[in-house]
């Protein structure tokens, strides 16, 4: 089960602020649950998107005792040359069911058979639902024809969504898309086969493979467009979610169901519940101080030396989206030589 490691840019792309009129939040239907079968669920329609490398034992803990998160989707298990075996596959799962948030388990691979046993260990392990991962824009994936290669091929897609569905016919099928693999205009076919499908919801980040991380002009109109093609499939957008304003936005011109931010809640650690209130009409809860990202930081830290943990380039990518990577707290961090010693320098700083 080898996993694809990418940094995440640390800045968000701007965009344009609308004008005229109020500005208005988001939905309360964001926060209607979603069942599956006769007792599994997601709690509501803002879920935190998976990050690769950082989404791991420390930061599901923490985030879920403080009540930041409501649920997870974990980053890709990749399913390649075998089915993984069950003790690899709990032990990759623990963090997330350790929690007691439903869990939404995201496969990648391509041979079909391969991800539709997996479907069916990790439902049997406690998982709610599987989410096929077509996205991922990691040249490595792509290579090996997983992630957002499989967007070339979407019979491909219709077919594993197929059999994944007989796989777990009581739990959640849903598919994480981009909006083409070389351009947008590929989005009415990959979107017709998703549709024939019909998933149980559909993640779309409004970028194209081609286009990673880059900054795009036309996001929520790529997402307007994928609204009317898939009328009446559960929508939740992603890409450049970085507030409730941008959330709002997202709703406002691109009526998608519900959102997945990712890199958001890096910046943000308590994004979600930010949505969330804005959702039932409530205010916001006031921005952390410095202060306050420093011992939540730590707190990830200590969690991990714990856990067992002695990298610490997680930790690193984790102050570079909080702080930024010129702020004085990264550059001294970069300085440390493991996790011990960072955790070391993050309570020197918490006693000044």
């Amino acid at each position: 089960m080898s996993h694809v490691h990418h940094a995440l840019p640390a800045s968000p792309c701007s965009r344009t602020p609308a004008v005229g009129g109020p500005r208005l939040g988001p939905p309360g239907s964001w926060l209607a649950p979603l069942a599956f079968g006769a007792d599994r669920f997601l709690p509501n329609r803002v879920f935190p998107g998976p990050m690769e490398g950082i989404t791991r034992g420390a930061f599901c803990r923490v985030m879920s005792d403080r009540g930041y998160v409501r649920c997870w989707i974990t980053p890709f298990v990749r399913v390649s040359g075998a089915v993984p075996r069950r003790a690899r596959l709990e032990e990759r799962l623990r963090p997330f069911l350790d929690t007691a948030h439903p869990v939404i388990v995201q496969l990648m691979g391509h041979e079909i058979p391969f991800l539709t046993e997996t479907a069916r260990r990790v439902v049997d392990l406690g998982a709610v639902g599987i989410d096929l991962n077509c996205a991922c824009p990691s040249r490595t994936a792509v290579r090996h024809g997983a992630g957002g290669a499989r967007l070339r091929s979407p019979r491909w897609i219709h077919r594993a969504l197929e059999n994944l569905r007989r796989a777990c016919p009581d739990h959640a099928v849903s598919v994480k898309l981009r909006t083409g693999f070389a351009g947008p205009d590929e989005m009415p076919g990959i979107l017709e086969a998703v549709r024939a499908a019909a998933p149980d919801f559909v993640i779309l980040h409004f970028r194209t493979v081609s286009e990673e991380y880059g900054c795009v002009s036309d996001g929520l109109d790529r997402l307007k467009r994928a609204r009317d093609l898939l009328p009446n499939l559960l929508l939740l957008g992603s890409g450049d979610l970085f507030s409730v304003a941008d959330a709002a936005e997202m709703s406002r011109v691109a009526a998608v169901d519900g959102v997945a931010p990712a890199r958001g809640l890096l910046r943000n650690p308590h994004l979600l519940t930010e949505i969330e209130a804005a959702c039932a009409g409530g205010a916001p809860p006031p921005a952390w101080s410095d202060r306050e990202r420093l011992v939540f930081l730590l707190q990830i830290a200590r969690t991990a030396l714990v856990d067992g943990e002695r990298r610490r380039g997680f930790l690193l990518e984790l102050a570079a989206h909080m702080f930024g990577r010129s702020h004085s707290l990264f550059r001294t961090l970069t300085g440390a030589a493991d996790l011990q010693a960072a955790t070391d320098l993050l309570e020197q700083e918490t006693d000044r």
